[in-house]
């Protein structure tokens, strides 16, 4: 079946619909991510990314629906005091972000919507609002390096999460300088430009640099891509499995690094690298698709022997970014 985008918009209001019918505590649901965007899709596949506002307290925070092996609904469930007041969102870099983008409103019989939505994004992109958002993930990004630095987490794959979360947060840094922060497919194929904008046009190179090598090559995709599928086909006896990795948006992560290795390798790398790195943390250590993330890793020169040297080269592209939102 061919996907379009009009046909994803009208699954996200049927399953709105259908989960206000269900719920009755549901104040608002509403949609984000990359249907908000004219062209959404990687490699074909996007998800259907909704929020539903709930009037009590939730027992679950986010969940995957399949509806087929090529469409899901990535669901977020908050309750309204996440969004009072409404004010304190223009420091949200997700939310109020998202709110900023264009959220649509998919289900609110009581103008809950447009009433947070006015209130969050006036002022959004005041200097002190937009230096503040950045500052969050310069933090966090800041306190990885200096646990890396210190040596206070545990050999393997601790230290490999804490890098790319780094990693990941000094991009969103800079993303967030103009933009909503970047998800996993996205942060190497906008960053470019984002960080273009911010007066920053070494930072992608710097950051890319950071997780390649040079056994980035054409003929080690398809080794890496059956170590993910094996990963995945591993999570199905998982006890826990987080809702990043379920097994529904294997194709979504899949056929995403198969596009981009051709024409956009570096952020096919982040994708593959952060996705069998966030599912392998939750498999037995003894097992071979765990080994084989362990294979690929040290391809990437990011063991425990050689990831250290990298530190200097982060501390100098956070100082970059530090930097910029200085001069804002």
């Amino acid at each position: 079946m061919r996907i379009t985008r009009d046909i994803l918009l009208n699954l996200a209001r049927e399953n709105a619909a259908k989960l206000s019918a269900k719920d009755r505590s549901l104040v608002c649901v509403y949609l984000t991510g990359s249907l908000l965007k004219a062209e959404p899709f990687i490699g074909g596949i996007t998800d259907i990314d909704l929020i539903c506002v709930h009037d009590r307290p939730v027992s679950l925070t986010r969940e995957i629906v399949r509806i087929n092996a090529d469409v899901h609904l990535d669901i977020a469930h908050y309750t309204q005091e996440t969004f009072s007041p409404a004010r304190k969102l223009r420091l949200d870099p997700w939310i109020g972000g998202a709110l900023d983008m264009g959220a649509i409103s998919l289900q609110d019989s009581t103008h809950w919507f447009d009433q947070t939505r006015s209130s969050a994004i006036s002022q959004y992109w005041q200097p002190v609002n937009v230096a503040a958002r950045s500052r969050g993930f310069l933090t966090a990004a800041r306190q990885n390096w200096q646990d890396l630095v210190d040596g206070n987490l545990p050999q393997g794959i601790k230290r490999i999460q804490a890098f790319l979360d780094a990693i990941r947060s000094t991009a969103n840094a800079a993303s967030v300088l103009s933009g909503m922060p970047l998800t996993v497919r996205r942060l190497f194929i906008d960053l470019p430009e984002r960080a273009g904008k911010a007066g920053l046009p070494d930072l992608t190179g710097s950051l890319v640099n950071l997780f390649t090598s040079e056994d980035v090559t054409d003929e080690n995709w398809d080794p890496w891509l059956a170590g993910l599928a094996d990963t995945f086909d591993a999570l199905k006896t998982a006890k826990t499995i987080p809702p990043s990795v379920h097994p529904n948006r294997r194709n979504y992560y899949e056929k995403a690094i198969e596009v981009m290795s051709e024409e956009r390798p570096a952020a096919a790398v982040w994708v593959l690298m952060d996705v069998w790195t966030m599912a392998a943390g939750v498999l037995p250590k003894s097992e071979t698709p765990y080994k084989e993330w362990q294979t690929f890793c040290k391809q990437l020169k990011l063991d425990a022997r050689t990831l250290p040297a990298r530190l200097d080269e982060l501390d100098a592209a956070l100082d970059m970014v530090e930097e910029a939102v200085d001069a804002l």
